[in-house]
């Protein structure tokens, strides 16, 4: 896969959830050592639980001549679950600001490549007409080096079953799989004020578990007919492969080292049926 250098010419507001445990500052290390990569101007907030001095100073050192970070401690949740939810005072404020292009929320252990952000942006512009946005795909490995698994698709989908959007370029295909959760979900200002001003802002819209919700973004709104979810991951119509371009690689690598879980087990080359 060929990495990208270029750094897209865009100023990109990150919104990272990091539910303070020590032994998960590795994974937010990583993340924010390569934030840098992703746009010409950043502004990255950290929203945590970490109120005492020491988790913050600790916080900070994980971002240590990587990237300068603002924390936000949301006050009176009233559960736990919600803190994923804090970060929409932060997306406010910056949609406020007309300087900034574009908005990502992720949580704390999503490795995002400067590659897929420039799929992203591409792809945005292919799938406007079709009212469609561009998805990534969480993936792990059992051991380093090894293939890359789907994190959360278990059940693999045919081309033939799903209506298809291709690009007008390149031989890519735009379809759903069979499950959409991605963690994390990147926004231009237009998407970013559908989101903040509809349903999908509230904790009670969507399907999924309220914290899987807050990076549900766009999912199930305003879906085109025949489509499960708006987000759509592109496939290599020659190889009939998803394209890697929009792979994410889920850290902990949990469910693939983890052979309770069904998740985590389907290599990406096994997606498409």
């Amino acid at each position: 896969m060929r990495e990208v250098a270029v750094v897209p010419p865009i100023r990109l507001a990150v919104c990272i959830t990091f539910h303070f445990v020590a032994e998960r500052l590795g994974y937010l290390g990583s993340v924010l050592a390569n934030l840098p990569t992703l746009a010409a101007s950043l502004d990255v907030t950290i929203v945590t639980n970490a109120s005492e001095a020491e988790q913050q100073r600790v916080l900070d050192l994980a971002a240590a001549n990587a990237v300068a970070v603002k924390l936000f401690v949301p006050t009176g949740l009233g559960h736990p679950y919600l803190l994923p939810w804090s970060h929409f005072p932060v997306m406010r404020e910056k949609f406020a600001d007309p300087s900034f292009t574009h908005f990502l929320y992720q949580e704390d252990d999503l490795l995002v490549r400067n590659e897929t952000v420039h799929y992203l942006l591409a792809a945005r512009e292919s799938l406007r007409a079709a009212g469609l946005l561009p998805a990534v795909l969480r993936v792990e490995q059992a051991q380093p080096g090894g293939e890359w698994r789907a994190s959360d698709v278990v059940d693999p989908v045919s081309l033939r079953d799903r209506p298809m959007v291709r690009d007008p370029v390149e031989r890519i295909g735009y379809i759903n799989l069979s499950a959409c959760y991605q963690g994390l979900y990147f926004l231009d200002r237009a998407c970013m004020e559908e989101h903040l001003t509809g349903p999908s802002s509230s904790p009670d819209f969507g399907a999924w578990p309220v914290r899987e919700r807050a990076a549900q973004g766009l999912t199930f709104s305003h879906r085109p007919p025949g489509y499960k979810f708006r987000y759509v991951v592109p496939v290599d119509l020659e190889t009939e492969m998803v394209d890697g371009r929009c792979f994410v690689h889920h850290l902990p690598n949990s469910y693939a080292c983890d052979p309770a879980w069904a998740y985590g087990k389907r290599a990406v080359t096994e997606l498409i049926d």
